[in-house]
């Protein structure tokens, strides 16, 4: 199945050692044009990697690669363009991809159009799926294809093609992931960038909440969503709750939209934690944003892990909040 590739992105980037420093860059337009020696996390409308760097997470509307990247770059974008070489893995996702550097490990690259130039070479193996696949490069080992057409002009160790149902390749002309779910991914990046800089100790008293009962959070959780979809709409509806009903609503929604950064900080500090190292806050919630955000991706798993993020933040958030007005 061609969206299964997206999991061995998050595989990819759990087992990523975490590096004591980050470099983060955001913006409409971003240009790395001086050597980085260290892991960076960019995105941005254009994202232009012009200098080497350590390794790299970058999204973007569009990503030009013209640079070395020294070990692992996962990246995903509406134009893909990687025109040099990797010393590590590659994980891509986007509407069109080019590869023209060499890799000298594995490639995962899913997309509308993916390309391996004739200036290409992969390592180890690599897996594309996309609904139009083009292949002239060099492949040291298993070359998996998933694709509506595959045009293979390159070598390769093996090569083992599946063609997609007719209906899936008719579909599949649409990018693997759209402009705006591109933006709405940076934009609460930067929101909860901020928030964990502004509000570091509610971050911290809600993730010993969700670690110390995550059953018992996600239940409550759970319980109170379901609760106020039925409350406010009777609330709104009488005279007398209105006021009651709206203020609740914009409760309601605005925890909603902020429960997975709390979630994505927590997953941060674990997977940190699991892993012996040592991090900061920012880097941490950066981790865990990354690969919830990813996930969250996934067709059908990514909508119910979405439900029970969302629930587990909101009931720790909810307990946090009652355990203060108690205290207070």
């Amino acid at each position: 199945m061609r969206w299964s590739y997206c999991l061995v992105l998050i595989s990819i980037l759990a087992s990523v050692p975490s590096a004591e420093a980050l470099k983060i860059m955001g913006g409409d337009l971003v240009s790395i044009d001086s050597p980085i020696a260290d892991d960076l996390f960019a995105g941005g409308n254009t994202v232009n990697v012009n200098a080497p760097v350590d390794s790299a997470f970058i999204a973007g509307g569009n990503v030009f690669i013209n640079a070395p990247i020294k070990g692992d770059l996962v990246v995903a974008g509406g134009v893909v363009d990687l025109n040099s070489d990797v010393g590590g893995k590659v994980v891509a996702a986007g509407g069109t991809i080019n590869l023209a550097g060499d890799v000298e490990r594995n490639v995962v690259m899913a997309g509308g159009q993916v390309r391996i130039l004739p200036s290409a070479s992969v390592g180890i193996d690599a897996a594309i799926t996309g609904a139009d696949v083009y292949h002239a490069g060099d492949v040291a080992g298993t070359l998996w294809v998933s694709a509506g057409s595959f045009e293979n002009e390159g070598t390769a160790g093996v090569v083992k093609f599946s063609i997609w149902e007719r209906d899936e390749a008719a579909d599949e002309p649409k990018p693997f992931i759209s402009t705006f779910t591109v933006l709405m991914i940076l934009g609460f990046l930067l929101v909860g960038l901020l928030y964990v800089r502004l509000f570091p100790e509610g971050f911290g008293a809600v993730d010993l909440e969700m670690r110390r009962s995550p059953p018992i959070n996600l239940l409550t959780g759970l319980g109170l969503i379901v609760a106020l979809i039925i409350l406010i709409p009777i609330s709104i509806l009488s005279v007398i709750g209105l006021p009651l009903g709206l203020l609740l609503m914009a409760l309601f929604v605005a925890v909603l939209l902020v429960a997975n950064l709390f979630v994505s900080f927590s997953l941060g500090r674990w997977i940190v934690s699991y892993a012996k190292r040592d991090m900061g806050e920012i880097s941490s919630f950066v981790l865990g944003y990354a690969i919830l955000s990813v996930l969250f991706l996934v067709p059908y798993l990514g909508s119910v892990l979405w439900i029970f993020s969302t629930a587990l933040g909101f009931g720790g958030i909810v307990a946090v909040l009652n355990e203060s007005r108690r205290r207070g």
